[in-house]
């Protein structure tokens, strides 16, 4: 036998010892560490299908930018036909948008053993392809950077509902969008769309404490119709949730009133540094154990 050949068949032969080793150390964990790295490796796959979904709708925007928004004159006759198809995405991400949701409903209910995420992540696809499809059409280069960015960063908040815990997922929501006001801020002027956008920011900020307040009542439990669902673990921090909701409706109405340093955000670049509370309050957490943080951790600059 060669040289190479006797590599091969030894290389075989540990691979092939590994592989019973691993099998062997499998069977030998406890019933419940195997379970609970089945649920996390579940949870794991989930993820991954949010951010393929994320990714797949980032891909559709970077197309319009370039051949919509910045289209080269020598590609002027590409231009008519995208402005009447984007004038069907809206209607079709809402219908898409319904059909996949009650799909998914159906799915999770039914007894099938699936959960419907891959359903209900299509159905937020289409919707974000839709409204993207629709601020593109109408707004051009003045939405085309904000929807880029605002799609990963969708799929930045799935991943930190996934794989931290739920609160810091809250604190994720509500920051992002008070630096999503901003934006609007700096876009509109404070015009009415800012005062609607505020007023849906503030109506979410105080739904979410109003839930908190009451978690926190039942120590995590919300009961529905007799059953009892854990939306947050025992001794979950509810304190860093009404800090940034807090942070957040002052920093936007100081950017509605006549001064305050976030009205000087009009008069800046995007490449500005501002002291946010999304990242005042982050909760530093063992991501692999999800162990409960001891401490909260000052982290205050954040880009925008």
């Amino acid at each position: 036998m060669s040289l190479s050949g006797e590599v091969r068949s030894w290389n075989w032969e540990c691979f092939h010892r590994m592989k019973k080793n691993e099998i062997k150390t499998g069977r030998n964990k406890p019933p419940e560490v195997r379970t609970r790295e089945q649920i996390e490796d579940r949870a794991f796959n989930r993820m991954l299908l949010w951010l393929a979904t994320a990714a797949v709708v980032e891909v559709v925007m970077v197309l319009i930018n370039r051949f919509y928004v910045h289209t080269r004159v020598s590609e002027l006759g590409i231009k008519m036909p995208l402005y009447k198809v984007l004038t069907v995405f809206p209607i079709a991400g809402a219908v898409l948008f319904v059909l996949f949701l009650v799909w998914a409903v159906k799915v999770r209910n039914g007894d099938s053993g699936k959960d419907g995420t891959l359903q209900a992540a299509v159905a937020c696809g289409f919707l974000c392809m839709g409204i993207g499809g629709l601020l593109m059409r109408n707004l051009e280069t003045t939405a085309a950077p904000m929807v880029l960015a605002v799609v990963p960063g969708l799929g930045v908040l799935m991943m930190v509902f996934y794989l931290y815990q739920k609160e810091f997922f809250g604190c994720a929501v509500i920051g992002g969008m008070g630096l999503l006001g901003f934006w609007v801020y700096r876009t509109f002027l404070s015009g009415a769309v800012y005062y609607g956008y505020l007023a849906l920011t503030l109506v979410i900020a105080a739904v979410g404490v109003a839930l908190a307040l009451k978690l926190k009542q039942k120590d995590g439990v919300w009961t529905i119709r007799g059953k009892e669902i854990v939306v947050l673990q025992p001794g979950a921090a509810y304190l860093p949730y009404y800090l940034t909701a807090a942070v957040t409706a002052i920093l936007l109405f100081g950017a509605a009133g006549a001064g305050g340093c976030c009205g000087l955000l009009r008069d800046v670049d995007y490449g500005c540094v501002a002291v946010y509370p999304g990242g005042l309050f982050h909760l530093k957490i063992d991501v692999k154990s999800k162990d409960r943080p001891h401490r909260i951790r000052f982290d205050g600059a954040c880009f925008i």
